[in-house]
């Protein structure tokens, strides 16, 4: 078992220019480097890289670029374990909502993709020997990914692939598979389960989960499941993301109903779950479709795929952050190690729930708090 690690997911910023990908690292990422070094803490700090298709074949292709980007990373106190290879491009556009999802697992551009997102965070990685993840999207947004056999034969791919990479490199390398609400596996338990089922003892030291606790918390899944369902199939947990959903434990009011519209007026897909003043339960798509519904007038429990920072908990008009110190602790207790802080959507949220209304004092205070929750006097490296 080795130390704790945490990282900061780069999807925060957007990447789909290697440009952008590098300014990103010796801006907002340096100075949360630089906040974090004030603050007491001791560097390099783990960095979750993101980079869209274009970039990681960019930077897979071009040997300078991939110098400079590791240059960057040192330069600005970070150091990269582990990446995440869930949206294709586009993730900081005008509109993504599903668009996150695609291409899906039933296509070779998403095979490709994450093995050039591999090749780079190889190269990149610090020279420890210590075990690298990718995360991935649920195969897919609905079940279709699921049921097309061709998801499969490129997951067993991509086993095969980073086998060898793995074999030549000598470094242990994951694909973590993130579970989401409305994805072809929503559950960490069935997906587990599924994995299971589906891929030899051999293969699965390759694919694994990418447990995210906001999304747990959306559908209801308990740290307890998901605890238990990793240790009766002993599929690998890559890692934990450390993120917070919205949620409503009370009547629906008029401010309400124009803060759940306030704080989810962004790009990104909201889906909502919950249960109605009848006990019934609901389910939404997206926050634009609940809102129309008769069921958020008489809603006694709502739950949103809405991303807000894990450092407040109080978002006012009766919504506030679900909690996510327990899990961690818990996780920890079972013998995981690896974690990182997602909350991609600050660049969209409003100024009154960010920190004095800067992002990286934003994240400085979130990456403070999974620091005491974690017990860490420093990031482990």
């Amino acid at each position: 078992m080795g130390p704790t690690r945490l990282a900061l997911c780069g999807n925060v910023f957007p990447a789909d220019e290697p440009s952008a990908v590098l300014a990103a690292i010796r801006g907002p990422a340096a100075q949360w480097s630089l906040a974090l070094q004030q603050a007491g803490h001791v560097p390099p700090f783990g960095f979750g890289l993101y980079l869209s298709a274009h970039a990681a074949r960019t930077f897979c292709q071009d040997d300078d670029a991939r110098r400079e980007l590791q240059a960057a990373l040192v330069e600005s106190g970070l150091q990269c374990w582990t990446a995440n290879a869930f949206p294709y491009g586009g993730f900081h556009a005008t509109i993504v909502k599903q668009r996150a999802f695609e291409p899906d697992w039933r296509s070779p551009e998403r095979l490709r993709f994450t093995l050039d997102v591999a090749k780079v965070l190889l190269d990149i990685a610090p020279a420890d020997g210590s075990p690298l993840s990718i995360s991935t999207c649920p195969l897919g947004y609905g079940s279709a990914a699921l049921q097309d056999p061709a998801s499969h034969q490129h997951l067993q791919l991509v086993a095969a692939a980073f086998a060898a990479l793995a074999e030549a490199s000598g470094r242990a390398l994951v694909l973590a598979i993130e579970p989401e609400p409305d994805g072809a596996l929503e559950r960490v338990s069935d997906l587990a389960n599924w994995l299971q089922q589906s891929f030899t003892p051999t293969q699965r030291e390759f694919l694994g989960i990418c447990w995210d606790l906001c999304h747990s918390a959306v559908v209801g899944e308990t740290t307890a499941v998901v605890l238990r369902s990793l240790a009766s199939t002993g599929v690998k947990l890559a890692k934990i993301q450390i993120s917070s959903a919205l949620e409503l434990l009370a009547p629906m009011t008029p401010t309400g109903r124009q803060r759940f519209q306030q704080l989810t007026e962004d790009a990104y897909l909201h889906q909502v779950r919950g249960v109605a003043a009848t006990g019934a339960p609901f389910a939404f798509a997206d926050m634009t479709d609940f809102l129309a519904s008769a069921d958020s007038h008489s809603c006694h429990q709502v739950r949103v795929h809405c991303h807000v920072p894990v450092c407040r908990r109080d978002y006012g008009e009766g919504l506030s952050g679900t909690p996510w110190q327990a899990a961690v602790v818990a996780a920890w207790q079972a013998g995981y190690r690896d974690f990182e802080l997602e909350t991609y959507t600050l660049l969209g949220l409003p100024d009154e729930v960010l920190e004095r209304g800067s992002v990286v004092d934003t994240m400085k205070s979130e990456m403070l708090a999974c620091f005491s929750a974690l017990q860490l006097d420093t990031p482990a490296v």
